[in-house]
């Protein structure tokens, strides 16, 4: 009693200060309070990077630049839902010197009275860990091989929240193409990782002119323990693959997967198998390999093979530091490890493993990573190690990787 006494007399007080200020400070108040209530919100942010590979000789010292700039749109009115991002990419050349832009995200949908979803457009796959398989900056091996924080065009349906969740989704297309600079590779100027048609001056040369289409996906988990701090699932998909030569083949991969909460300590795992079934002709390859082993998967400018068939195995684990040094606080430690084991060809597995840190200080948001790896397109020097791998590139190579972002 004596708490709601007080709690009306300040809300009375407020109200005759507001009224004494006069109408102007009045309006402020009330154009404030709607502007706080808007659906719609607008933001985005700006990344700055350093990195230096242990594989560069020409750039002992590393190098610094502008990662990405981009602006995202959300709106949420309860009933009415949506989101976009829109991307744009700046490399240094010790990153491939070169710039891109392309559409992350963007789709619309409708929140039902049960809190389900359902949204059209351009959305996320719902397969294994959500919303991301990884703790650090550059995402897992399964962000690579397309099976990670990936989106294509299409709809999904989310089940109302609860001990048990589902999504199912369908995408008739890929996310498509965007624009890059004359160094970058058509139709792998894009976010998202698809199996992509090859490209003669910035690829392999191999004339595969495969792509995605008509894919389905669907995801259950189960959330058990107080809060539902281990959550079990199963994730599929099937798909088709067009050759672009009349010929249609299918692709199939399936995932386990479970995410734990033990106070401050995370854990994520996550195995899958994933398998392509092609029908390249003799002339659709390189450097002699079995035309039919690998597939051109592109993102981020650029094209890389990897295996037809293989299988990923995800093990992450990490821990929330309490308190806070001067403005920064959030601290998380962790340790990602992947690796893609190949089912096709004579190829030698990838492995990825992160080792970092991630915190924040206000709309500042910082990472440190070490990433330690071999016959991986972005941790070794044989670009093409997610599928055909040089025998001179057996060692293990490192990266270091410094980010900090802006989010306003």
């Amino acid at each position: 009693m004596k708490m709601k006494t007080m709690t009306g007399l300040c809300a009375a007080l407020a109200g005759i200060a507001v009224l004494a200020s006069g109408p102007a400070y009045a309006q402020e108040i009330e154009s404030a309070q709607e502007e706080a209530a808007s659906p719609l919100t607008i933001g985005g942010a700006i990344r700055f990077n350093y990195g230096h590979k242990s594989w560069d000789k020409d750039r002992r010292s590393g190098f610094v630049g502008l990662d990405t700039a981009r602006l995202d749109v959300n709106y949420d009115d309860g009933r009415m839902i949506g989101s976009a991002q829109y991307r744009y990419n700046n490399y240094p050349k010790g990153q491939g010197d070169y710039w891109q832009h392309f559409l992350r995200h963007a789709w619309g949908g409708v929140r039902f009275d049960d809190k389900s979803e359902l949204h059209v457009g351009l959305d996320s796959n719902p397969f294994g860990l959500l919303p991301f398989a990884s703790n650090n900056f550059y995402e897992s091996i399964a962000f690579y091989a397309g099976f990670e924080d990936k989106y294509d065009l299409g709809v999904k349906y989310i089940s109302r929240p609860g001990p048990v969740e589902w999504q199912l989704a369908f995408f008739p297309r890929d996310g498509g193409s965007y624009g890059g600079g004359s160094n970058t590779a058509g139709a792998s100027n894009r976010y998202s990782y698809n199996i992509v048609k090859d490209d003669d001056e910035q690829g392999y040369g191999t004339g595969q002119t495969d792509s995605e289409r008509n894919t389905l996906v669907g995801r259950v988990v189960w959330n058990l323990g107080p809060e539902g701090r281990h959550q079990f699932g199963f994730s599929g998909l099937t798909g088709e693959i067009d050759n672009g030569r009349g010929t249609d083949t299918r692709r199939h991969a399936g995932a386990v997967h479970y995410r734990g909460n033990y106070g401050r300590v995370n854990v994520m795992l996550q195995s899958m198998r994933y398998s392509y079934r092609t029908a390249h002709g003799p002339e659709q390859t390189y450097g002699g390999l079995d035309p039919n082993s690998f597939v051109l998967v592109g993102g981020f400018g650029y094209p890389f093979p990897v295996a037809s068939k293989g299988d990923i195995h995800i093990a992450n684990i990490s821990y929330d530091l309490p308190g806070r040094i001067g403005p920064f606080s959030g601290f998380k430690v962790y340790n990602d490890y992947s690796v893609l084991k190949k089912r096709s060809g004579d190829y030698r597995d990838s492995v990825q493993n992160v080792t970092g840190m991630s915190f924040g200080a206000g709309k500042w948001s910082f990472y440190a990573d070490l990433m330690i790896g071999k016959h991986h397109p972005y941790l070794s020097p044989d670009l093409g190690g997610l599928a055909a791998t040089s025998s001179a590139r057996q060692g293990f190579t490192r990266r270091i990787n410094l980010q900090a972002g802006y989010y306003f």
